[in-house]
């Protein structure tokens, strides 16, 4: 069973699929590695880029991506600065250090290969590492897919779907799931919200303490990216060379205090998004939620009525768990809410409702919430 945690990945961007997930991917392959062969023997590594990867990769960073993963780095971990100089020395000095501390020549130019006549079969993002020691013999080889939202996945693993959509993790949980009907199920039978059931399944994975300082980290990665993005001006990375808009938007937004019309909820919101979606486009610090294309959605909700709340902290872990049970079997079902498959039109009504109340629970603070961000922003 997934966890909470596992949805919301702290990395950068400005794609989880194409970013986060080649970062996870060369960490992954040389871990396996060490499992084959002395990390001392390999000379050379060379890392095919196919499908996606190849044929937009460069757009989205996915040669910087490779880099940090085979230096070992944690996207959850790094500062993005680091990383950025990390990439730059190692395009100067054509060096790497795998897992940061075997160090091998390796030249991104030559040995990060595009790939783009191969179309994988099993999943478009395919990722194929090589190592081989003196002499050109190779030592030990491994395809990963990097299957969206920070995910990856070896061929065997993509070739044996989990029974219905429960991914095995080793957890053993009170209210295991794999849709959105099966979570709602036991909402109804036991008369919990849904915050309560995936707080009842995160307290068997870990200590409550430990969730709750981890949501609250990914709360904290979410603000601060909001942040960066309100004040960070100029053009964002790529050859369009597009400008940041929400420096501008957001300074009109406080500049016009009195308005309060209904559209100006949105307003605000939209400018919350947008600041982290141009953090995200820039290589930033972000949260995929639950992938990095749709990062701005949640944290800007978060910004506009959690953190303006009577009890913030509170409101921010109910949120934070709510939305990431209801994620899972969306993303992992290709729930459809228009209607195309899932849960019939009633049943969706209730799941985005909380199924017990959950997510609607959250109105008492509404109002409050938009006139306390008003105050604090200035609108």
């Amino acid at each position: 069973m997934l966890s909470v945690l596992d949805l919301f990945r702290i990395g950068i961007g400005p794609s989880s699929s194409h970013t986060l997930g080649p970062i996870r991917i060369g960490k992954r392959y040389l871990e396996d590695l060490k499992g084959a062969v002395e990390l001392d023997a390999v000379a050379k590594v060379v890392v095919e880029l196919q499908g996606s990867l190849a044929l937009t990769g460069k757009g989205h960073a996915t040669p910087k991506a490779v880099v940090l993963g085979l230096f070992g780095l944690d996207p959850e971990t790094l500062d993005p600065d680091v990383a950025e100089a990390t990439v730059e020395r190692v395009a100067v000095e054509k060096r790497v250090k795998l897992l940061g501390s075997h160090e091998i020549a390796f030249d991104p130019e030559s040995d990060i290969v595009f790939a783009y006549h191969i179309l994988p079969e099993l999943h478009p993002n395919g990722m194929k590492l090589s190592a081989f020691g003196e002499g050109g013999l190779l030592l030990f080889e491994q395809t990963y897919y990097s299957t969206g939202g920070g995910f990856i996945a070896t061929e065997k693993q993509l070739r044996t779907p989990a029974p219905k959509d429960i991914i095995t993790t080793g957890r053993k949980v009170p209210f295991p799931f794999g849709s959105a009907a099966e979570l709602l199920e036991h909402c109804a039978r036991e008369g919990k919200t849904i915050e309560e059931i995936i707080y009842a399944n995160e307290d068997a994975m870990r200590p409550r303490e430990e969730t709750d300082a981890r949501l609250d980290r990914v709360a904290q990665v979410m603000s601060a990216c909001i942040d960066r993005g309100l004040h960070k001006e100029g053009i964002l990375p790529g050859a369009l060379q597009v400008t940041r808009r929400a420096p501008a938007i957001w300074q009109k937004l406080k500049d016009q205090p009195g308005a309060n019309e209904p559209e100006r909820l949105f307003d605000w919101l939209n400018v919350y998004a947008m600041a982290v979606n141009e953090e995200n486009a820039a290589g930033g610090q972000v949260v995929t939620a639950p992938t990095n294309g749709a990062a701005g959605i949640l944290p800007s909700i978060l910004r506009h009525y959690c953190l303006s709340s009577e009890n913030p902290t509170r409101d921010v872990r109910r949120f934070l768990v709510t939305a990431g049970g209801i994620g899972p079997p969306l993303q992992a079902a290709r729930f459809d809410l228009r209607g195309g498959d899932g849960l019939p039109g009633r049943g969706r009504r209730r799941l985005l409702d909380g199924g017990s109340g959950t997510i609607s629970r959250l109105g008492r603070f509404t109002a409050t919430g938009r006139q306390r961000g008003r105050d604090r922003d200035g609108a």
